[in-house]
This record gives C-alpha cells, sequence and structure tokens, in this order.
C-alpha cells in the first residue's frame, strides 16, 4: 500500500487548521453564520497558502449536515466525509491549467442547470482560473452574471491581474498572503510531534525560509528530509539535501567585500562552488543576504528582520561599512549574474557570480560617471556664481565712483577639467555616452565582454586614445583580445563620430603616452617626419636659399 504525502495528510480540513490567513477564515465564518454567502468567491495568493484547501472547507461548510451554523464543517456528517475522501458528487474540481478551452466552460453551463444530489449547494473550484482562454472566460461570465440558486462557485488563481476584470467584478475577493516563517515553524513542530519525529529548530527555520510562504512546499520539504531516516533532522542535513550555504559563509563573502578584499572572495566563491552547491541557489542566497543589509541600512530597524541574532548583527556591521549606493550596485550586479547563469561558460559555470562580486568590489563605472559630472557641474557653477558676484561688486563700486575704471573681464571657464594628458572632448564625450555605449555591447560583444567592462574603474584619454582603467587584470585581458578591440573601437567611432583608439590597463598601472604612429590621425607627410627625427637629433635646419 502506498505510503500518503504528507502535505496531503496534513491538508486543513477546518477553518481552525487553516495557518496563516485568520482574515480569511474569520470572514467566511461571519458569512456562515449569518446566512450572507455570495454566488461567486476569488482567492488569490501565492502557491501553497491554502486557497485550494479553503474552498473545499468552505464547500463543506455550505453542505455540512450540523444544526448550529458555528459548528459548521463539523467533519462527522456524511456531506463532510465524502468532501473529505473525494467522492461527493455535487463538489466539482476543475484544473483550469489543463481544462482550458471554451468546450469545458460550455459543458459546466449545461450541467450547472441539474440541482444537486444530495447537498444543498453544487459548489465549482475552478484552480488556477486565470489559465482559461478568452472565449472560455466570456462563457463563465455569462453564468456568473444569472448563476442559479443551487450554484456556488470558487475561483482560484496564483495571477489575479489575468483574470478579466467582468469576472473578477462578480466575486467576493479574498487575498491569501504567504505565512511567516515562525507559523510555518510552529505548523512543523505540531506535524513532527503527530509523526513521532524529531528536528532541531534551526533545521526547521532553514526549511520555513525555503519555502518562501508556502506552507504545502515546507511540508513537502520535510516529508523529502524525513526519508533520510536521521534520528533527529539537524541542519547540516537540510543544507546538504537543499543545497544551502551556510549563512555564516554568506557573512564572510559580504566580510571581503565590505573589505575590498577580491582575492578571498573570489577564493570563497571558489571553495562553495567545489561543495557541489547548486549556483542558482548561491545567488539567490547573496541577494537575499544583501537585501537584508539595504535593508538594515536604509531602516535601521535590524530586529525585524527574520534571520538568527549572529547574522542580524553581521548585518549591522556590514551596513555601516557598506553605503546605500554600493549596496544597491552589488544587489544588482548579482542580480543580473543570475540571468546570465543560464549561458553558462563551460568549464568555468561560476564565472557570472565571480564577476558580479568583483564589480560589486570596485564601485560601478556608472555611478563614478555621474559623480564625476556632478562633480564638475558644481565647480562650474560654483565658478559662475563666484565670478557673477564679483562682476555684481564691481558694478555697484563703479556706480559710487565718478570716474570709474574700465574693469577687466572675467576670463570664461571651461566647462571641464583638462586631464594630464590632455584630449578633454574625447574623454567627456566618453563619459557621458558611457551607459549606451555598455548598451551596445552587450548586444554586439556579448554580455561576457560587456561584464568585463563594467570593472572598469575610470577613464582616461591619449589624444584620440580611450583609456580604460580596469579593477583587475582577469577583466582587463578578456577586454583585451584583438577581435574584442577592434569591435569596441568601431562602436565607440559610431557613437562619437571620430577615429577611436583603446588601451586596457589595470588600475594604478602608468598610463603610458601613445606613440602618435599609432594614433589614426591625418596621414603624416614623410619629408616632415624626417625633419622632426633630426632635430631630435640636434640638426639644426634652415630653409634652403635659392640662387637669383
Amino acid at each position: 500500500m502506498a505510503v500518503q504525502a504528507l502535505y496531503r495528510k496534513w491538508r486543513s480540513q477546518s477553518f481552525d487548521q487553516v495557518v496563516g490567513q485568520e482574515h480569511v477564515t474569520l470572514t467566511l465564518r461571519n458569512a456562515l453564520r449569518e446566512g450572507r454567502m455570495s454566488h461567486a468567491y476569488l482567492f488569490t495568493g501565492p502557491r501553497g497558502t491554502g486557497k485550494t484547501s479553503t474552498a473545499r472547507i468552505l464547500a463543506k461548510a455550505l453542505n455540512c449536515l450540523a444544526d448550529e451554523p458555528a459548528a459548521r464543517p463539523d467533519n462527522t456528517c456524511r456531506i463532510c466525509t465524502a468532501i473529505t475522501e473525494g467522492h461527493q458528487l455535487d463538489l466539482i474540481e476543475i484544473d483550469a491549467a489543463s481544462n482550458r478551452g471554451i468546450d469545458e466552460i460550455r459543458e459546466l453551463r449545461e450541467r450547472i442547470g441539474f440541482r444537486p444530489n444530495e447537498a444543498r449547494y453544487k459548489v465549482y473550484i475552478i484552480d488556477e482560473v486565470h489559465m482559461l482562454t478568452k472565449e472560455a472566460f466570456n462563457a463563465l461570465l455569462k453564468t456568473l452574471e444569472e448563476p442559479p440558486d443551487h450554484a456556488v462557485f470558487v475561483l482560484a488563481t496564483t495571477e489575479p491581474d489575468r483574470v478579466p476584470e467582468t469576472v473578477r467584478s462578480r466575486c467576493q475577493r479574498f487575498d491569501f498572503r504567504r505565512i511567516p516563517t515562525d507559523e510555518i515553524v510552529d505548523h512543523l513542530v505540531v506535524v513532527l510531534a503527530e509523526e513521532g519525529r524529531k528536528a532541531a529548530p534551526e533545521a526547521l527555520v532553514a526549511i520555513a525560509r525555503r519555502s518562501t510562504g508556502s506552507m504545502r512546499d515546507a511540508i513537502s520539504l520535510l516529508d523529502q528530509l524525513l526519508s533520510y531516516g536521521d534520528d533527529v533532522l539537524d541542519l547540516d542535513r537540510v543544507e546538504q539535501v537543499l543545497g544551502l550555504v551556510d549563512a555564516g559563509t554568506i557573512a564572510r563573502l559580504i566580510d571581503s567585500l565590505a573589505a575590498g578584499d577580491a582575492a578571498t572572495g573570489l577564493a570563497l566563491i571558489n571553495e562553495i562552488v567545489i561543495e557541489g552547491v547548486e549556483l542558482g541557489q548561491l545567488v539567490d542566497q547573496i541577494v537575499a543576504y544583501l537585501r537584508g543589509v539595504l535593508f538594515v541600512r536604509v531602516t535601521q530597524a535590524a530586529d525585524s528582520l527574520d534571520v538568527a541574532e549572529d547574522i542580524r548583527e553581521m548585518m549591522r556591521r556590514q551596513a555601516a561599512q557598506l553605503d546605500t549606493v554600493a549596496l544597491l550596485g552589488a544587489t544588482r550586479a548579482f542580480v543580473e549574474a543570475r540571468n546570465e547563469l543560464r549561458d553558462q561558460v563551460p568549464g568555468v559555470p561560476q564565472l557570472p557570480i565571480e564577476l558580479a562580486f568583483l564589480r560589486a568590489v570596485q564601485p560601478s563605472q556608472s555611478a563614478s560617471l555621474v559623480q564625476q559630472r556632478d562633480a564638475s557641474a558644481r565647480e562650474t557653477s560654483a565658478r559662475e556664481t563666484s565670478v557673477s558676484a564679483a562682476a555684481k561688486g564691481s558694478d555697484v563700486a563703479q556706480a559710487s565712483r565718478p570716474e570709474p575704471k574700465a574693469q577687466p573681464k572675467p576670463q570664461s571657464q571651461p566647462q571641464t577639467q583638462p586631464s594630464a594628458t590632455g584630449g578633454v572632448p574625447i574623454l567627456e564625450l566618453a563619459r557621458e555616452r558611457w551607459d549606451p555605449f555598455l548598451a551596445q555591447v552587450g548586444k554586439r560583444c556579448g554580455m561576457k565582454v560587456q561584464a568585463a567592462l563594467r570593472s572598469v574603474r575610470t577613464l582616461d584619454s591619449n589624444g584620440q586614445t580611450i583609456v580604460l582603467h580596469f579593477s583587475h587584470a582577469f577583466a582587463r585581458d578578456m577586454v583585451n583580445q584583438p577581435e574584442y578591440l577592434r569591435q569596441l573601437e568601431t562602436l565607440w567611432e559610431e557613437m562619437l563620430g571620430q577615429s577611436v583608439r583603446l588601451r586596457c590597463i589595470v588600475q594604478g598601472e602608468a598610463s603610458e603616452p601613445v606613440p602618435p604612429a599609432s594614433i589614426p590621425d591625418a596621414p603624416v607627410d614623410e619629408d616632415e617626419a624626417l625633419l622632426r627625427e633630426a632635430r631630435k637629433m640636434g640638426a639644426v635646419v634652415k630653409p634652403l636659399q635659392t640662387e637669383k
């Protein structure tokens, strides 16, 4: 005989057993007691939060044979027992994911006119109702507009926005919420006690967090973990089976990020990957941890986080080390890495995670460029204000003098300060157009090159050459490949409207002047070049005197 799965065995059979949805069950019980029931309900919310279970309980309560409405469902009468066992003919459950066409709804409309076999009401539960076709929704709408007195509809969905407004407006809507971690843990304790099994509290917390508010998922995970036969289910077993990384390890990774220690961070990522952790799960945990640090940084309310106290203390310390901009950039980098994991590089599937970490260690180039532009604008505004004030003071002084003297005109101020190597126009253009450039790189050269360019910390220029200062050699070497350089130079030329060369160096290396011959400027006359070299060697060149 097959063993019944725990999630089916522990499916709620009464309103009291529904966990975390008191706002729904209380309203339904009051309506039942007062006889104010609707002919159609819309249950919405995340999966595994009790929508269909509550719909079945409502069907029991509507048809229960108990004398007192407040005692319904009693789960002892023949109607309740038949619904629990799944053979009550007046309860019709339809899975819209597999019965989504107009033919199924037409069949429903044809049968709905027949009165119930033995119950008071025919109850139709349509699960995943958002999957119905447009034509099926139109047919259902006609039934909802003029339902028979003996029919009640319960529509369940995880995506209410995909249900037409005309259908939603004819239903009483109840929104089911994600179940809090502590309530899931409390319920799992009850399940374990009834099943005669034991588990460490931290193991149950890990299961509850992984289930993301779904009681069904939590009980299913518990069932899977209990099958290993451990006397006491512990956290190590949970992390091993679910592919989780210890929260302390994630905290150490963020410590290396806060310290700007790229070497330690990459080594730690490599250790985690060698242990066989699922990469998507690793990124999810990093993002969740960064979200926690960002939350603490912004709200100063660490106590409201659903994490262990030692992890909460680490987050407080890290929130003091990392500013909001850095945390936003790091979170965004790992979210992008989650998407890039689909295109894994053979032999190095963790590359998107490593690049995300390296981008997070250094301030993003986009933020750096914005700060540079803002600083330049502030300096320009300050100079203009100073000049304007001086000019006004000069005018006042001149008005008080009988014979004003001519005042020298203030020199016009440049918008930006030139770099040591010159080339301000091309440098400023490159800074202003860096974000559109990165977007085009992703389309032309691929995500790997785009990711490597995100580790560029600053830009410099040398004549017509744009110098890229990378935060680490790995990204520099990737971009420095000839085929990528040619593509990037061509892209810059298209965006800037002039010839461009690229030079890639690691931050801190000297940006050596590029030989003039290597810059694609206007061609140099060979005779002029010869004279220039002769002058360098000390020769005195005089114009040739022609004889008269």
